[in-house]
């Protein structure tokens, strides 16, 4: 124990620590409920061009995307990953540590003698609350190759003005070739570029002090860069033509410059300003909402635990990392904040050139892509701030380790929130699969509200048809997805029959409201999957809308399939038919069809595996199987028991009691059964 105690006490941690560091941290952020992930809204497109059309369909797709130079990186990620979720959270997490890495050394590069303040801002980099997209393991994957190319041609540009030899032209040589890269496959990064003037400009200063041969110095070995940055943005601005009726990032801001620049002008420093106080403080606000602290939550108490952690090994690490004994005689604290208020000010502007913000986007879950260069600045600009307001060592690394663990409990959240969608998302294709195996092409798929987190119709759209497998669609997929509070909220249109069109990239989805099926589905309230029809009419446990709407949702559009239908295993996992929801759902496709015999053999396998239901509505495709096999006595007892667990439910169970009155074969036990069940559920009062 002695020597245990006597070792950590001597223990110092090295430069070399560093990168080890980044990776923990990176796990503990990001790492820990990656099994529990999978594809989400800006993902599904790629995956269902992928899948279904064939990696060779990428290109096309990014023309549409307007980042046709995009292609070739995902081609090569897809043939390398496949579909497999785990296998793409995996490569964005170590695509993320790997440009911590290389953010880390370029630092490193740009001030030698500053080695663990490289380390602390590297760190504050790897995890900054910001960027809320991780999970979005297919759509990041430029966002974090186009961060890592960046970082790897700053790096090179330093050592080329630190050179006066062969190796200048070398490193000039191969930082260009890297600028083209990142600014042709991710175009987040072409304001960012500009920063190199600022670093080209503190290397200098400190070999020349006439400000003229510094000018000069100065503006040669930016120029390569610049000549770069411009052959790019003649390229996107005015040889780059989007596809015929596609409008999508046209810079509208650098074209009022041209018109009206003060009004371009104000909306420019307006979006800088507001964009940059986001920036530095949403994250951090999020990170310390004390509303999200349900000590009764299984998932808080572990985050918590996990916070702990991350701060107790942060401040045990600063506390035994090394101290340089050399220090710059330049004004380090100038040059870096002059770096980062000059990022913070660059970052945002591919974005704002074509007249967006963070702050005036509808979604900031989405928006936060646009702050992903911004990173870079606020990072330096966060460290340097903690450095300024607080001078005592011991109490800097105690608010460093605050701030990582913040950071985590942030990361955290926002990654719960993707896992919580996923879960849906794999119960939602499951179910829908179950309960219709095959629909009609040109079937509209309707639902109140957006049923699922972080998605979008579009994004739900694709999954549907990707979980189905469909083939040789062209360019018109066979079903899509409407939330019609936000598609057309107008019950008695859509009724009558109103078109139901959607058109994203390459797929066009001409539909009509009077083939459409209508669902309800509400996991969070312990339901499977309900596939609502005309005969639901009077099912109080939906919205009034929903109750008027189920008159025109067409089950006749489902189809029986002679072999098994199963969404792509690699994609959602193994299913699981021994549940209650699967029972549920192929005793309600056996009901369509009026197979008893089958709802029976359901019932009792159901029976056998323990399954039940949480909600009464769903044991009513049984209570009619049992009723036409002769098992009144059985019908009896589900009655009762589902108006028991569910409240409200009579004027349902009423409408079944009637069918069965009417279709069910006639016995004296039969009428006996029915009337004493109407008397009991006061069925007089539904009619």
């Amino acid at each position: 124990m002695n020597k245990i105690k006597t070792y950590l006490q001597n223990l110092v941690f090295t430069e070399s620590s560093a990168p080890i560091a980044f990776f923990v941290l990176c796990i503990l952020n990001f790492g820990l409920l990656i099994p529990n992930l999978g594809f989400y809204m800006d993902d599904w497109h790629y995956v269902f061009y992928a899948k279904l059309k064939g990696i060779e369909s990428l290109p096309e797709l990014l023309l549409y995307d307007s980042r046709p130079n995009a292609a070739w990186l995902y081609t090569f990620a897809f043939r390398l990953l496949g579909f497999n979720p785990l296998a793409w959270h995996v490569f964005a997490l170590l695509s993320r540590f790997i440009t911590v890495c290389t953010f880390w050394i370029f630092l490193r590069t740009l001030w030698h003698d500053r080695k663990t303040e490289a380390i602390y801002i590297s760190l504050l980099f790897a995890i900054y609350p910001f960027f809320m997209l991780q999970p979005f393991a297919v759509g990041s994957t430029h966002h974090w190759f186009g961060f890592f190319i960046f970082n790897l041609s700053l790096i090179l540009m330093v050592l080329s003005v630190q050179a006066n030899d062969y190796k200048k032209w070398v490193f000039i040589s191969l930082a260009l070739i890297l600028e083209a890269i990142h600014l042709f496959t991710s175009e987040y990064f072409a304001g960012l570029a500009l920063i190199r003037l600022v670093i080209i400009w503190i290397i200098i200063s400190r070999s020349e002090n006439v400000l003229s041969k510094k000018i000069i110095r100065v503006f040669t070995n930016w120029l390569p860069y610049l000549v770069i940055l411009g052959i790019y943005f003649y390229w996107r601005i005015f040889f780059f033509e989007n596809p015929e009726g596609v409008t999508r990032n046209e810079p509208v801001i650098l074209n009022l410059l041209l018109n009206n620049p003060l009004q371009a002008i104000t909306f420019l420093f307006n979006a800088f300003f507001t964009d940059f106080v986001s920036v530095l403080t949403i994250g951090w606000q999020r990170a310390t909402d004390a509303t999200t602290l349900n000590l009764t939550s299984p998932f808080v108490l572990f985050k918590i635990a996990i916070c702990f952690f991350g701060f107790t090994i942060a401040l045990f690490y600063f506390r035994k990392l090394f101290s340089p004994s050399t220090e710059l005689k330049e004004d380090w604290t100038k040059n870096s904040f002059v770096l980062a208020i000059f990022a913070l000010m660059t970052g945002g502007l591919p974005i704002w050139l074509i007249g967006r913000s963070i702050v005036e986007s509808k979604n900031l879950l989405s928006a936060s892509r646009f702050g992903v260069p911004a990173m870079f600045g606020a990072a330096i600009l966060t460290f340097l701030a903690v450095n300024y307001f607080i001078s005592d060592k011991h109490k800097k690394n105690f608010f460093m380790a605050f701030l990582l663990a913040l950071a985590i409990n942030f990361h955290l959240d926002n990654t719960k929130e993707f896992q919580r969608s996923w879960e849906k998302q794999k119960l939602f294709v499951q179910q829908l699969i179950w309960r219709a195996p095959m629909i009609e092409s040109g079937t509209a798929i309707l639902t109140d509200e957006e049923v699922l987190g972080v998605m979008g119709e579009y994004a739900v759209s694709f999954s549907i048809n990707t979980a189905y497998q469909v083939q040789n669609f062209g360019n018109t997929p066979p079903y899509w997805y409407f939330p019609f509070y936000y598609t057309n909220p107008n019950i008695d249109s859509l009724l009558a029959g109103a078109p139901l069109e959607y058109q994203k990239f390459t797929m066009t989805f001409n539909g009509n409201s009077k083939q459409m099926l209508l669902l309800d589905f509400n996991p969070e309230l312990k339901r499977c999957l309900w596939v609502l029809q005309p005969q639901d009419t009077n099912l109080r446990l939906v919205s009034d809308d929903v109750r008027k709407l189920v008159a025109g949702s067409n089950i006749n559009l489902i189809k029986q399939s002679n072999k098994e239908v199963v969404p792509p295993e690699e994609i959602y996992g193994k299913q699981n038919t021994q549940t209650w929801c699967y029972y549920f759902q192929k005793a309600d496709l056996a009901r369509q069809y009026q197979e008893w015999d089958e709802i029976v053999r359901l019932w009792n396998e159901a029976q056998v595996n323990g399954e039940r239901a949480d909600n009464g509505f769903e044991y009513i495709p049984f209570i009619e199987g049992l009723g036409h096999t002769g098992d009144w006595e059985q019908v009896k007892e589900l009655t009762k028991f589902a108006k028991r667990i569910t409240a409200g439910l009579e004027p349902s169970l009423c409408s079944a009691l009637d069918r069965l009155a009417l279709y069910a074969p006639e016995s004296k036990e039969r009428d006996k059964t029915i009337i004493n069940l109407k008397e009991d559920l006061n069925c007089k009062n539904f009619q």
